[in-house]
């Protein structure tokens, strides 16, 4: 019997990536996604269409009642999102304090309820800088936390952690995924604005890979 794990799902590129790894290796998978209040929230759109192709499981958990404790993020508030690489200091102001923390654990407790051994999250390499819970010590951390926390041990795993976007990009062009099924744009326009660091990560990524990504930019590419 297959193991069975759950994919925190964004609807980024990284964790459609992910949720395509999973599924090679033969794995059940159910996706997990979260409405924070993020102003991306079309990435849900995209995360919810993609598993209904796919059919996989596919959850969105409402947690926008928690703003009040998660607040100080560009990402869930109406000050400017910050345009630049995400070596930047301006940076900072995309953190959501204590994200991942909190939607790891509620994916824990998800993955006892569907007899999941582990859960994936999609953080990678590009993010150590600004992310503290995108870092190895934080998951090496989570991962002992999660498998002490319930009678079942669940892991915690980021099999993307020591590699950067274009490595995760070139696996998925490997398995002939097709991009404009994913949103990482941090504004939830119509097109992507091609100047916050989600956005120039991504399109670095393309790059390092020879190839133009095939979703539309505000800012012509």
């Amino acid at each position: 019997m297959s193991d069975t794990v759950v994919v925190i799902y964004s609807g980024g590129m990284d964790s459609f990536t992910l949720l395509h790894r999973a599924r090679a290796k033969g794995m059940r998978v159910h996706a997990l996604s979260f409405d924070y209040g993020q102003r991306h929230v079309r990435e849900l759109d995209v995360a919810r269409a993609v598993c209904t192709d796919l059919d996989i499981p596919h959850k969105v958990v409402d947690i926008r009642a928690m703003s009040e404790v998660m607040a100080g993020s560009a990402l869930t508030s109406g000050e400017d999102i910050p345009e630049g690489h995400y070596e930047e200091e301006s940076m900072k102001a995309t953190v959501v304090p204590n994200r991942n923390m909190i939607l790891l654990s509620l994916a824990t407790g998800y993955a006892v309820t569907v007899n999941a051994t582990a859960v994936w999250y999609g953080a990678h390499g590009g993010d150590h800088a600004i992310y503290p819970d995108c870092r190895p010590e934080f998951v090496d951390k989570m991962n002992a936390v999660c498998r002490i926390a319930n009678y079942e041990p669940v892991g915690i795993d980021a099999p993307f952690m020591h590699m950067s976007k274009g490595d995760i990009l070139a696996e998925g062009l490997g398995m002939g995924l097709d991009y404009t099924h994913s949103w990482t744009c941090y504004n939830g326009r119509e097109k992507a604005c091609g100047l916050c660091g989600s956005c120039v990560e991504r399109l670095e990524a393309f790059s390092d890979n020879g190839l133009a990504d095939p979703l539309a930019y505000e800012v012509a590419r």
